[in-house]
């Protein structure tokens, strides 16, 4: 869907929001901070991007053709190296003695894919198209 920036900048500070909430009233966990603190730098420079180019008012083409296929390049290359990190961590947990559990691998490979995801898309999208003639 469509939105105006303002709107989807709206929308997409929940997610910071509802991630705080869940750290401070319900589980306290350390992954869970991280990923509140990452979600708001991230979406903090969304919005400072959105001020400079003074896009407020105007609608959010973000669904266009080019950045779905960099959505899906930059999902499907963060698949395949969520796979490899959990193979590898996997291995290095049952062969050494790293004080990681199998549960905190997962959260850490889990939030890092994300991280991944979102900087691959990002470059990908904000690279200028190529010059036709």
């Amino acid at each position: 869907m469509n939105l105006t920036y303002r709107t989807n900048f709206l929308l997409k500070m929940g997610i910071p929001l509802i991630l705080f909430y869940l750290y401070f009233f319900q589980s306290s966990s350390t992954t869970t901070l991280v990923a509140a603190i990452i979600a708001t730098i991230h979406y903090g420079a969304y919005g400072i991007d959105i001020h400079k180019k003074g896009n407020w008012p105007k609608v959010n083409l973000e669904h266009d053709q080019r950045t779905r296929s960099n959505a899906h390049f930059a999902g499907y290359i963060t698949c395949w190296a969520m796979i490899f990190l959990l193979f590898i961590g996997s291995v290095l947990i049952l062969n050494t003695d790293i004080p990681l559990t199998f549960p905190n691998l997962i959260a850490y490979t889990i939030l890092a894919s994300f991280v991944l995801r979102w900087i691959i898309r990002d470059y990908l999208n904000f690279l200028p198209l190529a010059e036709e003639g």
